[in-house]
């Protein structure tokens, strides 16, 4: 009779459990639910970010022409045009890690004020490049000591004249390093020219 008793407790665990399951089912069918939504949705975002590159093939480009050949474009009133693709340089740059330190005046005492400078560099070859990673630190002494020289007037108030003096200066000292026949500097660009 013991035996009985304990299959109805269990028995009855059994139905109150499928009992509150079967209660919980509508809360369980909206947290599906939910979740599913929630998982279509970032489908179809990462769908879309993902395949919009992929459709190149289906946009129009516009024709190009041998810059040799000669094709004319009938614009009706009897007049041609020529169609020439025009010729771009490739342009090698080297970029530098800037340049920050106090600007002195000349009695040899600080300013006050900081100048911060990150060169540029326009190379004639891609090759150049290494030459100037081979001498890097001789290079980043001799920019600074040009920019060391410079006074505190000439920073403040003549800072274009500056500037192009600086260019120049740091254009042949930096060629000077390069050896003969690897190519040159041809101009140096700041992209920080900045005094605080």
């Amino acid at each position: 009779m013991a035996e009985d008793e304990q299959d109805k407790e269990v028995d009855g665990d059994k139905l109150s459990l499928i009992a509150k399951i079967k209660s919980d089912k509508k809360l369980m069918i909206m947290v599906g639910g939910g979740a599913l939504l929630l998982f279509l949705l970032i489908g179809g975002a990462v769908y879309y970010f993902l395949s919009g590159d992929e459709k190149k093939g289906d946009v129009p480009t516009e024709e190009t022409t041998d810059p040799n050949s000669k094709e004319t474009l009938g614009e009706g009133d009897g007049t041609t045009n020529l169609l020439t693709q025009p010729n771009f340089e490739q342009v090698y740059m080297y970029p530098l890690k800037s340049f920050f330190f106090p600007i002195k005046l000349k009695n040899k005492e600080n300013s006050g004020r900081f100048l911060l400078v990150t060169p540029s560099f326009s190379m004639s070859n891609s090759g150049l490049g290494t030459q100037v990673s081979k001498n890097l630190p001789k290079v980043r002494k001799r920019i600074y000591n040009i920019l060391l020289r410079e006074t505190y007037t000439n920073l403040t108030t003549k800072t274009e004249s500056t500037k192009k003096r600086v260019k120049k200066r740091i254009i042949t000292k930096i060629n000077e390093l390069l050896p003969v026949g690897t190519g040159v500097v041809q101009q140096v660009y700041f992209s920080e020219f900045i005094i605080k």
